[in-house]
């Protein structure tokens, strides 16, 4: 059965100029983007059956990036296509660690336009739910995704959840940290970044993470960039040291680490802390790869490149 990923599909327009911010910027490639879509095409390259769920609109960008999906073997069989609506942009810049710098441009946007009776699918058809990002966080893609969620959810099916903070499209904060809580609550994968933390609860990590609220069995990971990431489970925490390599673009790297534990996940559900260090060993093994290329999705390894990178570690 396959992975079933929801959310935004869009475009990322990532400066050539690194180290320079977007004014100074002159020089741009376009690369398929957004976090789910990351997520997806993570999880296929690692060997995972994967289906999408989401919107594209009539435009030109819209008929590549489902050429995109296709070519990368996902089936889009729950892509609904929508003339009216265009495909969203985001213009990125670099700084010299490779951390990317988001401006979006929406014009009646595809991706949080998908309407709660535009699904027709059955969770039975599928081992897992990943949900989260911008997408869940706008009306009406907000009220799809988080139907979809629930159902799952009733017939038992893991779900994973990845926030993935743009706190500047974010328009009222305190709605969107009251469903980060609920949400966390009732999925089996809480995976966020250090940022988001700080943003959803404005204090030290070591408090913040104690706040999350997480079910008795689910997992949760926190990235911390070149720190590596800190896991916690059935009340115990550890931290998980990442590997230093040479970043060159940080897109994407939240987002193979997210499908790297949802990899896992599926392998062998966790049953201790030990479990789970491994879980975030491997994802921040996918990550320190993903880290060293240009572009999200272009930027996904295969499980041979993830094992052949761990194998170098460990002689």
């Amino acid at each position: 059965m396959s992975v079933l990923c929801t959310g935004e599909i869009l475009i990322d327009f990532i400066s050539e100029d690194k180290g320079r911010n977007l004014s100074q910027s002159e020089l741009f490639r376009k690369k398929a983007g957004g976090s789910p879509l990351n997520v997806a095409v993570a999880l296929r390259r690692l060997g995972r059956n994967v289906s999408f769920l989401g919107k594209l609109g009539g435009d030109q960008f819209s008929s590549f990036l489902l050429g995109v999906m296709k070519k990368e073997g996902i089936d889009t069989t729950h892509i609904v296509v929508d003339p009216s609506c265009k495909t969203t942009l985001a213009f990125v810049a670099r700084d010299e660690q490779g951390n990317p710098d988001f401006v979006f441009f929406r014009e009646n946007p595809a991706d949080t336009n998908l309407k709660p009776e535009e699904v027709k699918l059955d969770p039975e058809d599928f081992s897992f739910l990943h949900v989260g990002s911008y997408s869940l966080a706008v009306e009406p893609s907000r009220s799809t995704y988080l139907k979809v969620m629930e159902e799952f959810l009733r017939v038992g099916k893991p779900v994973s959840y990845d926030p993935n903070v743009r706190a500047n499209l974010i328009k009222d904060r305190n709605f969107f940290v009251k469903d980060f809580l609920e949400i966390s609550s009732k999925v089996d994968i809480v995976k966020l970044s250090d940022d988001d933390l700080e943003y959803i609860f404005q204090e030290d990590l070591e408090t913040s993470v104690e706040k999350i609220p997480i079910k008795s069995d689910a997992v949760l990971f926190v990235t911390m960039g070149k720190r590596g990431c800190l896991v916690r489970f059935k009340g115990e925490k550890r931290v998980v040291p990442s590997f230093r390599v040479k970043p060159v673009d940080a897109t994407g790297c939240g987002d193979s680490f997210t499908a790297a534990v949802i990899h896992k996940y599926l392998e062998k559900k966790p049953e201790t802390i030990e479990d789970v260090v491994k879980m975030g060993r491997f994802a921040n093994a996918v990550a320190a790869i993903v880290i060293t290329k240009i572009g999200g999705v272009d930027a996904m390894p295969t499980l041979d490149e993830v094992e052949t990178f761990l194998s170098s570690w460990e002689r």
